[in-house]
């Protein structure tokens, strides 16, 4: 069984981090009404890049040689499992919000409750993956979301929450990434 590092689990982070940047940038540019024709281009050079350096940093952790520890081993299964309990239960909320407020024709709320609950999930994640980094995640995106419901054009509004997550998101994996240079 393959057991991966810290360095590698905070790359692979950093990837997950990445690629949801670029879908809160999607929903971002989807409301930007006067959108100039570089946005998606660099929104998608931002996204490139910031994978290939997941990739590349990926790779140099494979040739760190790694002592198996059990201890440490069966650490990880417990933490993974912990993760996987709050998305699902982050996916799951997120559903039933969306259902909910799709029912009752309040559709436009959706990406808000969304990037609210994205926020919120960073918290028990910080101290479950014990990276501090995630709490400044957590609470920026929860401000950040928060600054935007003063904003009264719904449009403006919802394209603020979405580069807001971007802007966040890219932020904490260029930060991650930038802090496991060392390591490989």
């Amino acid at each position: 069984m393959a057991v991966i590092t810290r360095t590698q689990g905070i790359v692979v982070g950093a990837a997950i981090l990445t690629a949801a940047g670029a879908f809160w940038c999607i929903t971002a540019l989807c409301y930007w009404s006067a959108r100039p024709g570089w946005a998606i281009p660099l929104a998608s050079a931002t996204t490139i890049g910031l994978l290939a350096l997941c990739a590349a940093r990926f790779a140099a952790s494979r040739r760190v040689v790694s002592v198996y520890d059990p201890v440490a081993a069966a650490a990880g299964r417990r933490i993974g499992m912990l993760c996987g309990v709050i998305f699902w239960i982050e996916f799951g909320l997120i559903a039933l919000c969306a259902a909910w407020l799709a029912r009752h024709g309040l559709v436009l709320w959706i990406p808000i409750v969304a990037a609210t609950i994205v926020g919120i999930h960073f918290l028990p994640l910080a101290r479950i993956l014990a990276v501090p980094l995630y709490y400044g995640t957590g609470v920026f995106s929860i401000i950040g979301v928060a600054g935007c419901l003063l904003i009264p054009n719904f449009g403006l509004r919802l394209f603020c929450v979405g580069f807001v997550m971007a802007a966040v998101l890219w932020t904490t994996s260029s930060i991650s990434l930038w802090q496991t240079r060392a390591s490989v």
